[in-house]
């Protein structure tokens, strides 16, 4: 049917992210096969890989110590894993996108280390894949590596500047192609899409209105909870304990800037922050080998034993065990959560079912808000959202195409539809339990 380039929730060419995300689910599922576990394989996958590159950030920044420490905080983090899992809105998109960014400062900060050209390199790949995951954001290592070389005497010079933009100019190489593409293959949706992106910044859309301060603060809390009384210790620790060559620097300013950038931004929604993950959790690593180090220094041959009982406390917290069992598990769940999980296996067990229940040749309409990538994703049928127009359903006559539509629900069915032979199929939250285990 017609579609509307203007509603990025149910178009046809859907550009209203960036692709690289999907492209690596595609490649999974080419792999793995059409299931939700070759859906979240990418983003688990990465998370995992990602955990020496954490580790690096916090030695080559700290310490091994606290290189060890932040790669265990992220390891655990709750939030990192509700979003691998898909409970968290967003999801794969900021996992994905996180990691590059991660990546592209651990390269900046190997490349700060050791000069060799290969970081550099680095840098440029991983940041032109954050941009193929969330545009813009993803070269705040630039900005950190302007202001970086800026401050140190010793780094401000032509050798490092060619560097720099060695690496933007593969960066541009990676992300550019993409966006010359679809600018010239589908130049309507491209450009509605641009300045939709734009708009993010100046306009609240979709009712995601919060003040200025959002992240600093009930945000902050959800994403972190108790690791981020950690992180303010470390954050005063840093300040006792400075060093003289900045290596910090890279770490804290991408943290800065990104949280900066979202709070000015007038569109704002909960995950957009967490790439500033290995930034917080580093300084919560901080005060966590700070409060080793004493333990060893204090507490004598207790000091394993204490240690082992920190590192169950922190872990504890860091993981939040009582939230993920209340998100993804039937008996921890609260009563609406319950009976939400047991309509979406309903509904999952009905999209399963479309192949046998509605023949080729039918189109299949009326399933609930962002049913229809989901119905698509586990059958062959073409899936919408709501009824069709009366103009839309003369047209699907017209090509010799015949209608199936689930049950009325808010909306009742047009008298148009009732007028012609249409399948109707049950509302899978209406049957009872055996009938959709049966179906």
């Amino acid at each position: 049917m017609p579609y509307n380039y203007r509603d990025w929730a149910n178009n046809h060419v859907w550009l209203h992210k960036q692709p690289l995300f999907l492209w690596q689910m595609a490649l999974s599922l080419k792999i793995v096969g059409i299931n939700e576990v070759a859906v979240r394989l990418p983003s688990a996958l990465l998370g995992t890989l990602f955990l020496w590159p954490v580790y690096r950030l916090g030695r080559l920044a700290a310490s091994p110590s606290v290189g060890y420490y932040l790669a265990v905080l992220f390891a655990f983090a709750y939030y990192q894993l509700e979003l691998t899992t898909g409970w968290q809105s967003v999801d794969h998109a900021d996992v994905v996108f996180g990691v590059y960014v991660g990546a592209s400062l651990w390269a900046y900060a190997e490349h700060r280390h050791s000069k060799a050209w290969a970081w550099a390199a680095a840098v440029g790949v991983f940041a032109g894949s954050a941009l193929l995951c969330k545009w813009l954001p993803g070269l705040v290592v630039y900005a950190v590596w302007a202001g970086d070389a800026l401050l140190n005497p010793v780094r401000r010079q032509w050798a490092e500047g060619r560097r720099w933009l060695c690496a933007l100019a593969l960066t541009a190489l990676v992300a550019l192609p993409w966006q010359v593409y679809t600018h010239y293959r589908f130049p309507r949706e491209s450009a509605f899409e641009t300045q939709y992106a734009a708009q993010h910044f100046t306009h609240v859309l979709e009712g995601h209105d919060q003040p200025w301060h959002f992240y600093f603060g009930h945000n902050l809390w959800y994403q972190y909870h108790w690791v981020i009384v950690l992180a303010g210790a470390g954050l005063v620790v840093l300040g006792w304990r400075r060093v003289p060559d900045g290596r910090r620097r890279p770490l804290l300013w991408s943290g800065a800037l990104l949280f900066v950038f979202f709070s000015v931004a007038a569109t704002k929604m909960p995950s957009y922050t967490y790439v500033v993950a290995p930034c917080m959790l580093f300084l919560a690593a901080v005060a966590w080998a700070e409060g080793v180090a004493w333990l060893r220094l204090t507490t004598g041959r207790a000091a394993p034993l204490l240690e082992g009982v920190a590192l169950l406390v922190v872990v504890a917290v860091d993981l939040r065990p009582t939230a993920l069992l209340q998100h993804h598990t039937q008996r921890f769940a609260s009563p609406a959560a319950s009976q939400k999980r047991e309509a979406k296996a309903q509904w999952a067990a009905a999209y399963r079912a479309l192949d046998r229940t509605v023949p080729v040749g039918y189109v299949v309409v009326n399933v609930p808000s962002h049913g229809a990538s989901e119905a698509m994703f586990y059958s062959r049928r073409p899936v919408y959202v709501d009824w069709p127009s009366a103009a839309e359903y003369r047209f699907l006559r017209q090509q010799g195409l015949h209608v199936a539509a689930f049950a009325p629900r808010q909306k009742p069915q047009p008298d148009y539809l009732r007028k012609e032979d249409i399948l109707l199929l049950p509302d899978p939250t209406q049957l009872t339990p055996l009938l959709v285990k049966m179906k």
